[in-house]
């Protein structure tokens, strides 16, 4: 290969990165960047992915967990920069190669209860070991407030992430709940935080601990408090949207946590003297029988054993683990995981190794429905139920298609007892409720733009975006037709069943009264006059909340309710407050309980530190 420094182009999160690869005596000798606004994650990304190449001088590399779309544009750029120079790129693969960024996921195994042994397993060889008095799992909102709360405390704690990045989920959380603070006072907003109890234990039907939801409101105040001391940036607070029955939603600034929350407490953690080790997965825990002593990572490329008094796992859940949603009770044939791909339930597996108690089957999911041919992110009125028919795989109508005004959530509960739900409307009601559908990017149905520009209205362009999905018909989940019959026929519904339920859904419609399940007398339309259309719901999973036991103190707990001693859950690993339903209508609830377990979980572990000192 001819030497010299070769300029690519590199996919990234949000535009190209610019490369400079260096090829020195037929060898990769440089993976460096060119672009003057590249992000902390795709830096962390491209550091990792480059140290990798040069070392094995493959393109064979693994990506870097949570950043695979930055991780393939450099390889790419690095094949391209072998073949500029004059190389072939077979020159630079190999099976099998440099494994040493694989995750150990073992999902295909989940099923079976004696897999997470694994997570126990002392590994065959240590390269170096840390010493510390607390080790946190993960640096997400909860990792990052523990992280904090641990500098600020004077313990000696070190935090481990498996991404590339800090933030995990709560990059994209818009804000969080309080109830009672400084923000609301000075807006003249004012009640009572024992209403935002009894809203949120009334829509889990009081299946819950209501201590937990008490000890998380009573804290908000103070909470949001320290956050404001420590830099983090809100913007305003009110009712999310008008979504939500009291205006409990505090956004950070920028509407999302990677631009008000992340990387303020990343600079306030690290300068209390946390260390922050990125791309350092946890691969097990260091447990006695008895105590829980630290873990087992791997941290610039070395197998590491950190040794430490207390651990908190702060790792996101297990939203990216399709083995454990699938055990958790949905159908997961066509769903769409939208949610931290690191997040693959690694707290969970370690936890249930050492005896945890299992609260999977009531863990809470944040999770839609959605139209695989449909474009994600923009437009909701249709989609999300109201006046629309749902039938099941029987063609029968299954529920009150509004119950997503109740709580969002609400709207994908039902489709874990059926095998098919499905969507039936006419072409005039699509122009009605879905006028403001938009031709975004794919970039732009990310991001909440159709959701928070309620003020374009266009039919004409909302009947087009719908007769090319339909021809289109991604997922083969979009069908139309003149009749009724046919249209059955589309999806395989019994056809009489089917035409006689539209029928009878058209009476209640015509009568003002819904005779079946009671659904709001605005929200009944008859589907009438064709073209009719049907659309198979999918379900859209962004995170898991829950899975761990735990008690008040944020210990995590067994079968009998005894503390596994040194053992904390924080964030969506945990979550006892939430019974198979998120209580999402209080918006930013579930963020609220990330930073006040990652609080709390650090003052109890300061104390049985102490304990031990003793």
């Amino acid at each position: 290969m001819k030497n010299g420094n070769y300029s690519e182009k590199a996919d990234g999160v949000e535009r190209p990165l610019n490369l400079n690869i260096k090829i020195s005596d037929n060898k990769i000798a440089e993976v460096s960047n060119q672009s003057s606004d590249i992000s902390d994650l795709e830096q962390g990304t491209l550091d990792k992915m480059s140290r990798h190449i040069i070392k094995n001088q493959s393109v064979s590399v693994d990506a870097v967990s949570g950043a695979t779309i930055s991780s393939n544009g450099i390889l790419s750029a690095t094949k391209q920069a072998i073949i500029d120079a004059g190389g072939n790129v077979n020159d630079f693969t190999e099976d099998g190669i440099s494994k040493d960024l694989e995750d150990k996921t073992d999902n295909d195994s989940d099923s079976k209860e004696n897999v997470y042994n694994n997570w126990v397993k002392k590994p065959d060889k240590i390269d170096k070991t840390i010493e510390t008095d607390l080790v946190i799992v993960g640096s997400g909102i909860s990792g990052l407030s523990a992280a904090v709360q641990a500098g600020q405390d004077g313990v000696k704690a070190i935090v481990l992430e498996k991404n590339g990045f800090v933030g995990g989920n709560g990059s994209g959380v818009e804000g969080m709940m309080g109830a009672e603070t400084k923000m609301q006072k000075d807006a003249g907003i004012t009640f009572k935080k024992e209403e935002v109890v009894k809203n949120e234990l009334e829509t889990i039907q009081y299946q819950a601990d209501g201590s937990f939801w008490v000890d998380l409101v009573d804290h908000t105040a103070d909470n949001i408090d320290w956050l404001i001391k420590q830099g983090v940036k809100f913007d305003r607070v009110d009712d999310y949207h008008h979504t939500c029955p009291l205006p409990t939603f505090h956004w950070f600034e920028g509407g999302r946590g990677a631009i008000g929350y992340v990387p303020y407490m990343k600079q306030r953690a690290e300068e209390l003297g946390v260390k922050i080790y990125t791309s350092s997965p946890v691969t097990g825990l260091i447990f006695d029988g008895k105590i829980a002593r630290g873990v087992y990572a791997t941290i610039d490329d070395q197998i590491v054993e950190v040794n430490a008094k207390a651990v908190i796992f702060a790792s996101g859940g297990f939203g990216q683990n399709r083995e454990l949603i699938k055990k958790e009770g949905w159908n997961i044939d066509n769903m769409l995981f939208v949610g931290m791909t690191g997040s693959t339930g690694d707290a969970y597996r370690m936890s249930r190794a050492v005896g945890a108690k299992d609260t999977l089957q009531n863990s809470a999911p944040l999770i839609t429905n959605f139209v695989q041919a449909l474009p994600l992110g923009n437009g909701r009125d249709l989609l999300a139920g109201g006046p629309a028919l749902w039938v099941n795989q029987d063609g029968v109508r299954f529920t009150d298609e509004s119950i997503t005004d109740r709580n969002a959530i609400l709207q994908s509960q039902p489709f874990k007892s059926i095998k098919n739900g499905y969507l039936v409307f006419s072409r005039d009601m699509f122009a009605k409720y879905e006028d403001n559908l938009q031709n975004l990017s794919k970039e732009e149905q990310k991001s909440m733009k159709g959701i928070d520009e309620m003020n374009h209205h266009d039919s004409k362009e909302a009947l087009e975006i719908l007769d090319d999905s339909v021809k289109t018909n991604k997922g083969n989940s979009l069908f139309t037709a003149d009749s009724l019959e046919e249209l059955a026929d589309k999806v395989g519904l019994p056809k009489d069943d089917f035409v006689n339920e539209v029928k009878r859904y058209n009476e209640f419609c015509h009568n003002g009264e819904d005779r079946e399940f009671g659904k709001d007398k605005k929200y009944l339309e008859p589907i009438e006059g064709g073209p009719y259309y049907i659309a198979r719901l999918d379900q859209s999973l962004a995170i898991s909340i829950g899975g761990i036991g735990e008690n008040r103190r944020f210990e995590v707990i067994d079968d009998n309710w005894n503390k596994i001693s040194g053992l904390y859950a924080a964030g969506i690993d945990s979550a006892m407050q939430y019974k198979s339903i998120y209580t999402i209508n209080l918006g930013g609830s579930c963020c609220a309980h990330c930073v006040n377990s990652g609080r709390y979980s650090v003052m109890n572990a300061e104390k049985y530190i102490d304990d031990l000192n003793e």
